[in-house]
């Protein structure tokens, strides 16, 4: 008699395991990779290839990314995974899926952008800095003769609440160098630095006052020579901070400046470690959400429904 209990119960289990994985987990899976693989060809043809929806990178690799994960758990998966239960969280297990599903989803969507945006370009060697104007659809170059004229360069600074509650203050310091060979073509280099929003005014500004100083002294010590390469900046947040610092200045340029940041390293090392970043967050995030499938349970009315709608 006991035997026969064992045994009926292992083949419950092995049939609730197999509907989790047919109805749930697979799909869940399915739905995920191609939507990743559906997002980057979407942003490869319209952003990269062609270039009609320059959107910031803040909107490529955040906003678009957190609004796919929502709609592909929410709308997508929402009625497979109402067939799961917590005896803990009862009618509300489907709210813990909800939330689960979209931390392990986000990431990887999000990490692929920077793989994505890596690994589309090669770096061209020029000659002379004006020649990057020659490839407007680049974004790496290596260049022979570089030099910037630091005597005029220009600063923008601005601060953004962060944290929750905005319990902290972020302080941006943006340098912008123009190049001697070219007016329109910049030298970027930002510096930040996070503080307490909830001091004091006096104390905000001497922690301000002391990161500026600390700012300029390391922009006097960083020589352009270092770069192994430069990357042409696109449509972000970090060149708006550029713009508005040769804008406030004054400065006089023919056509839209140009703002080149200094990297270091080799390019298909950082490509490597992004498709590296993006497998890792996958497959962990997958895994949490297959543990989590597998020890739920099954609700039989909601299953009934499921199969009859």
């Amino acid at each position: 008699m006991a035997h026969q209990k064992s045994s009926d119960k292992r083949s419950l289990d092995l049939e609730a395991f197999k509907l989790k994985m047919r109805y749930i987990f697979l799909p869940f899976l399915g739905f995920s990779m191609g939507a990743i693989l559906f997002y980057n060809i979407i942003r490869w043809i319209l952003d990269i290839y062609l270039g009609l929806w320059p959107l910031k990178d803040t909107v490529w690799n955040l906003i678009l990314p957190i609004i796919i994960s929502v709609i592909l758990v929410l709308v997508i998966m929402r009625t497979r995974i109402r067939l799961l239960r917590f005896k803990l969280f009862n009618d509300n297990s489907a709210n813990v899926f909800y939330l689960v599903m979209i931390l392990a989803l986000f990431p990887p969507i999000s990490i692929s952008q920077a793989y994505l945006y890596e690994a589309a370009y090669d770096i061209v060697d020029i000659s002379n800095i004006s020649d990057i104007k020659l490839y407007s659809k680049q974004k790496y170059f290596q260049v022979d003769n570089k030099s910037v004229n630091k005597q005029e360069v220009v600063y923008y600074f601005s601060t953004r609440e962060i944290g929750k509650s905005s319990q902290e203050l972020k302080i941006y310091l943006y340098f912008a160098t123009p190049f001697y060979e070219d007016k329109d073509i910049w030298w970027g280099q930002v510096f930040t630095k996070v503080i307490d929003n909830n001091l004091n005014e006096k104390e905000k500004v001497q922690q301000i006052v002391s990161f500026t100083k600390i700012s300029r002294q390391q922009y006097a010590n960083q020589e352009i020579s270092t770069a192994d390469y430069f990357e042409k900046l696109q449509n972000s947040d970090t060149k708006h901070g550029y713009l508005e610092a040769i804008r406030l200045s004054g400065q006089q340029y023919i056509n839209d400046p140009i703002i080149l940041v200094s990297q270091l390293g080799a390019l298909n090392e950082k490509v490597d470690k992004e498709l590296a970043k993006f497998f890792r967050f996958f497959v962990i995030g997958m895994f949490i959400c297959l543990l989590l499938i597998l020890k739920a349970k099954v609700d039989k009315k909601a299953f009934q429904q499921f199969n009859v709608s």
